[in-house]
């Protein structure tokens, strides 16, 4: 574990120090999570799985078709609940 010192900008941004970035293989567009405990600020970073992300491809298409077909949100929320009590 390094220790290093970095400061808060004027827009909020904090940078993260190259050897820590590097370490830890952080890029543009990774994702924390952020909490805040008392004075001490804790990030951690967020993965996520493959699954995952075919779970978000799946569902952007089925809500593409929902929408082609003339589902409104309702019939999709409805069409949901009954699936979820089907499979209880």
């Amino acid at each position: 574990m390094s220790i290093e010192f970095t400061r808060l900008s004027d827009k909020g941004q904090i940078v993260v120090p190259s050897e820590i970035r590097k370490r830890m293989k952080l890029g543009e567009g990774t994702r924390f999570v952020i909490l805040g405990l008392g004075d001490t600020i804790i990030l951690r970073k967020i993965e996520f799985s493959q699954e995952r992300i075919r779970l978000k491809q799946l569902l952007a298409k089925s809500r593409e078709k929902a929408n082609k077909i003339g589902f409104t949100q309702q019939e999709v929320e409805r069409l949901i609940e009954s699936s979820r009590k089907a499979t209880d």
